[in-house]
């Protein structure tokens, strides 16, 4: 298992790809079709929000008492499958279009 500063690495390098990852898409976004990207607008602010809250989740990962730190994992875990899974599928859109 790794300790809490590989964690935290580990979690920051992550989190550094999908923000990579949604800023393509935004330009993407800004660059496609008019009605394309006002579709997708819900999308890049439901993405927004859920890279905001795992921030948060990260931020209390990087105070977490060791004994908190397992459940803090398992939460920012499932976050950032969340807004990889959210990514992927609002860049299928525009590679669909």
């Amino acid at each position: 298992m790794l300790n809490k500063e590989e964690l935290i690495k580990s979690f920051q390098n992550e989190i550094n790809v999908l923000h990579t990852k949604f800023d393509e898409l935004k330009v993407q976004a800004s660059l496609g079709k008019t009605k394309l990207t006002e579709a997708i607008q819900p999308e890049i602010h439901k993405i927004e929000s859920q890279l905001s809250d795992a921030k948060k989740k990260y931020d209390q990962l990087a105070h977490a008492s060791e004994d908190a730190l397992h459940d803090l994992k398992k939460g920012l875990t499932i976050a950032l499958d969340s807004i990889s899974s959210s990514v992927k599928g609002a860049a299928r859109r525009f590679k669909d279009h």
